[in-house]
């Protein structure tokens, strides 16, 4: 009979050991998750079931003046691929490819990606592309509903809008300058959370909600942007110009009633703009040398500081030279002989208002041409607004030149705001008022209604008046075939030089414009139409007088400002834009 197996007690000793271990182990792993770590771990598991959640504000509306809106919200489907949930890579990329407008090989690199667990194809999509999604019901591929920022007039007042990006933030422009109020402040939902990630409903929660933003009202009136943008493009078609810019303001309260520049961009589409400077609004952010529109402020300091009169007389002369040895004419060399003021501006003689800025003499010039605002932000309430440039004595770019120079716009540059803000005040009785473009701010707990602002007096009421009739007499005889029959409107136009890189000027190349306001007795709207390299023809009158006429003849006739003389007007046909209103 054989004997039972005996196990060795070395082998027992090993087992017993390695139970002990264990058992030690587990007693280890108990007391430390149980007593020492019992603290840490019940805070990871409560922040695993109750988990924070920002809840996006409802972003407000922005309309135009009359009401309309120009910026509202929609939801619309953003195309998410989970990527282990991918039967078929390539035939997915294949079928989304020409509905989402993205190359198969993106897709197919996207969707084999190993480090991504998910990631979204495409954003905004067109209702009619989610429902083509849709209908292919594809393995992996969701359509999650997310928030859009929508613009129903497309490129309309563009530049004055900006747009919001992705991360529903608002960029450039209105959007940008007043993306906080606009914007809302987000709300946070604590929850305990089931194991795929919702709000259990019976479970307590605390929910902060949101403050939804506050709606804007533009001063921008859309008929009168229409206006502005419609002439402004048959403008740049005609001359054959790089670009240009027309703004439109209520001199009176400093409102802007409209604001184009071209080129421009549409909203709705921002991620498709490649260079991301035509963001940049040139009203507000280019500048330039502006020429002989920059006479009427020195003549209205010529006239403020008592030096001159409309009916002074100076002798003429055929050119200057000015210290460094420059020789300085008229544009065309000419020499007018004995001019009245008047006559100076009607000339556009450099000879003249050189002669009318030794009078005022130096301090007295540069302290009115700060007080205009030239050289300083207008405070206009849009993001990225430049100063311009006003070289003072004593300053690194200034030269006894400077201020003869200075007095026909050349060496100096401004923005088109601070050129319309400043000739505004003279339209205004000699009050410099702030230019802005949100009259009224509505939020849920009560409305803001901006009121205008004066920054200072410039000049006097009376230099106002002397200005505004010299001015009326410039557009009655230099720009007579610019006039709008029966009303009368004080103007000066402009042919500035392109300063070159390399220092100097560019050959046949300038900026054309012209300022002016109107009626001149009641004036309701100042207007500047500026245009950047045109081809046709170099001189701020002639190419951008019929602008300027067509413009005041439009806003005439859509706000109903009787004119000024019924004769004149009596018989003229006055025909509106076939598209005043958007």
């Amino acid at each position: 009979m054989r004997r039972p197996y005996a196990i060795p007690r070395r082998r027992i000793n090993v087992l017993f050991a390695a139970f002990l271990i264990f058992s030690l182990a587990i007693s280890y792993r108990v007391v430390s998750f149980q007593v020492v770590r019992s603290q840490e771990l019940a805070s990871e598991a409560h922040a695993i079931r109750y988990r924070e959640e920002e809840v996006p504000a409802q972003r407000g509306d922005i309309l135009d003046a009359r009401g309309r809106p120009l910026a509202t919200n929609m939801l619309s489907d953003r195309v998410v691929a989970i990527v282990d949930k991918i039967e078929d890579p390539r035939r997915t990329a294949e079928l989304l490819a020409p509905i989402i407008g993205r190359s198969v090989d993106d897709i197919y690199e996207r969707l084999t990606d190993p480090n991504l667990e998910w990631v979204w194809l495409q954003r905004h999509l067109s209702p009619e592309a989610s429902e083509k999604i849709r209908e292919l019901n594809l393995p992996g591929i969701v359509l999650d509903p997310e928030p859009r920022r929508v613009y129903p007039l497309g490129d309309f007042a563009s530049h004055v809008l900006g747009f919001v990006n992705y991360d529903y933030v608002g960029s450039y422009g209105v959007e940008g300058a007043y993306n906080d109020i606009v914007g809302g402040e987000p709300g946070k939902l604590i929850g305990e959370r089931d194991a795929a990630g919702n709000v259990i409903a019976l479970s307590r929660s605390t929910l902060d909600p949101p403050i939804d933003g506050a709606n804007l009202t533009l001063t921008i009136d859309s008929a009168v942007q229409r206006i502005a943008e419609q002439a402004l493009d048959e403008a740049i078609a005609q001359q054959r110009a790089s670009g240009g810019t027309v703004i439109i303001q209520n001199p009176k309260t400093g409102e802007i009633l409209a604001m184009a520049s071209r080129p421009s961009f549409d909203p709705n589409d921002f991620a498709d703009v490649s260079d991301p400077a035509l963001f940049n609004n040139p009203a507000i952010s280019a500048t330039y040398e502006p020429g002989s529109t920059f006479k009427v402020l020195v003549m209205a300091l010529g006239l403020e500081t008592g030096v001159v009169t409309p009916d002074t007389t100076w002798e003429g002369a055929q050119y200057r030279i000015i210290p460094g040895g420059a020789r300085v004419t008229n544009a065309l060399e000419q020499d007018f002989g004995p001019e009245t003021m008047t006559e100076v501006l009607q000339h556009s003689s450099n000879l003249g208002i050189m002669w009318v800025a030794d009078l005022v003499n130096q301090d007295r010039f540069y302290r009115g041409l700060v007080s205009f605002g030239i050289g300083q932000q207008t405070g206009i309430d849009l993001a990225a607004e430049s100063d311009g440039l006003l070289p003072l004595p004593g300053g690194p770019s200034w030269t006894p030149a400077s201020f003869y120079t200075h007095s026909f716009g050349q060496g100096l540059a401004v923005t088109p705001i601070q050129l319309v803000n400043a000739i505004s005040s003279l339209a205004n009785g000699g009050n410099l008022m702030k230019p802005y473009v949100v009259k009224k701010i509505e939020r849920a707990d009560g409305t803001e209604v901006v009121e205008p602002q004066v920054v200072r007096r410039v000049v006097s009421e009376h230099t106002a008046q002397q200005i505004t009739e010299m001015l009326t007499t410039v557009m009655e005889t230099t720009y007579q075939r610019f006039q709008v029959p029966g009303y009368d409107i004080a103007a000066k136009t402009g042919t500035a030089q392109i300063p070159s890189p390399n220092g100097g000027y560019e050959e046949d190349a300038t900026i054309a414009s012209m300022v002016g306001y109107g009626p001149s007795q009641d004036p309701q709207f100042t207007v500047l139409v500026k245009l950047d390299r045109p081809q046709q023809t170099p001189w701020g009158e002639t190419a951008c007088g019929p602008t300027f006429q067509k413009i005041f003849q439009e806003l005439f006739l859509l706000y109903g400002i009787p004119p000024s003389n019924p004769d004149a007007a009596s018989g003229v046909p006055v025909t509106p834009s076939t598209s005043s209103t958007p």
